[in-house]
C-alpha cells in the first residue's frame, strides 16, 4: 500500500534543494541558476537538477517559469515546509500618474510578514513612480503589495493596465460612471475604457 503522506512530503535531497533555493533568494536577492544547483548538489548534469525541480514543482513547493535562467519561485507551501520567512520578487516599476510601460525589475526580493505572507502565491510587489496617490499615503518610490483579483468595489486602490502600460489609482464606480481617480489635485481622472483592465488591489505598502 502506497503511503500518500510520505509520497507528498520531501526527501532529504529534495529538501536540500528547496533550502538552497531559499538561501540564494535571501542572501543574494535572486534564485540560483542550474549551475549553482549542480555545484551545491554535487551532480554533473543539468538533467539531474531539472528532475529534482520537476518533483518540487509537481509537489507544489516551487513554481518554475520556463525560459528564465532564474525563474524559480518558492510557494507558500514551500516556505511553510522550511519554516522560514516568506520572500516575494519585485515585479516592476509602475506609474502613479498617467499610464506608463511597466519597467521590469529583477534581482530584488522583499520579505513579507504577518497575514500578507500567507498570500505569497497571489501577490506581487511594485515600486511606485510618481506622486498622484500621495493623498492615499502612497508616495514616489514606495513599494506596494498588489493582490491579484477579479472583483473590485468603489474605493479600492487598484493596479490598472491598458495598451500604454500600468498605473495605480483609486477605482470609482458611482452614479453610473466608472473611472480611475488620483489622490492629488494636480492630476486628472482617467476614464475606464474597454481596453482598461484592473489587475489587482493594492493591499499594503512595505516599509523600506
Amino acid at each position: 500500500m502506497i503511503d500518500r503522506k510520505k509520497e507528498e512530503g520531501l526527501t532529504k535531497r529534495q529538501k536540500q534543494t528547496l533550502m538552497f533555493i531559499y538561501k540564494s533568494i535571501r542572501s543574494c536577492g535572486f534564485p540560483p541558476t542550474l549551475e549553482n544547483l549542480r555545484e551545491e548538489l554535487g551532480v554533473s548534469s543539468n538533467q539531474a537538477v531539472l528532475d529534482l525541480l520537476k518533483i518540487l514543482e509537481n509537489k507544489k513547493y516551487i513554481k518554475k517559469k520556463e525560459g528564465m535562467a532564474r525563474g524559480l519561485k518558492i510557494t507558500q507551501k514551500g516556505y511553510d515546509e522550511l519554516k522560514v520567512s516568506t520572500y516575494v520578487p519585485m515585479v516592476g516599476v509602475t506609474s502613479a500618474g498617467p499610464f506608463m510601460e511597466t519597467l521590469e525589475q529583477y534581482g530584488e526580493w522583499k520579505r513579507l510578514s504577518g497575514e500578507i505572507a500567507k498570500l505569497t502565491d497571489k501577490v506581487g510587489l511594485f515600486k511606485v513612480n510618481g506622486d498622484s496617490m500621495v493623498g492615499a499615503g502612497i508616495n514616489d518610490g514606495d513599494i506596494v503589495v498588489v493582490k491579484e483579483d477579479s472583483e473590485f468595489k468603489n474605493g479600492d486602490i487598484v493596479l490598472a493596465r491598458n495598451e500604454d502600460g500600468t498605473t495605480i489609482k483609486r477605482f470609482v464606480s458611482a452614479n453610473g460612471k466608472t473611472y480611475l481617480a488620483p489622490e492629488n489635485p494636480k492630476y486628472d481622472k482617467i476614464p475606464i475604457t474597454p481596453e482598461t483592465r484592473l489587475v489587482g488591489k493594492v493591499i499594503s505598502k512595505l516599509e523600506i
